[in-house]
């Protein structure tokens, strides 16, 4: 075999390994974003499917509704819970509002009608 087959093959392989290391960084690094995003995803079904058979929803409804979500990513053991789920129904009825999917009326939230 020749040495320059030899040094571009490694060279190669180094290349490879470098990518592969850079993309794991990168994966790990948004890993809590993206948990994060996944409850958020999970907490809007359950909401959406909630007010597809009722008018409208409360705070403490979306609590309840919002008990005990997980997220988890694939090939990996991190995983997120929702332990408070005071600050998590907050937060996802104030996202849904701010994104259009639900309004405000008193106490309760309604799903605004397109």
């Amino acid at each position: 075999m020749k040495i320059s087959t030899m040094i571009i093959g490694m060279l190669l392989f180094a290349v490879a390994t470098m990518i592969i290391y850079g993309w794991g960084l990168v994966k790990q690094k948004n890993q809590s974003r993206d948990l994060m995003n996944m409850l958020f995803a999970k907490g809007e079904s359950k909401v959406k499917k909630y007010l597809k058979k009722h008018d409208s929803i409360t705070r403490a409804q979306v609590e309840t509704l919002c008990e005990g979500i997980e997220a988890k990513l694939p090939f990996s053991s991190s995983k997120a819970v929702v332990q408070n789920k005071k600050d998590f129904a907050e937060q996802l009825l104030t996202y849904m509002t701010k994104t259009g999917q639900l309004e405000k009326d008193g106490l309760k939230y309604k799903k605004i009608k397109k």
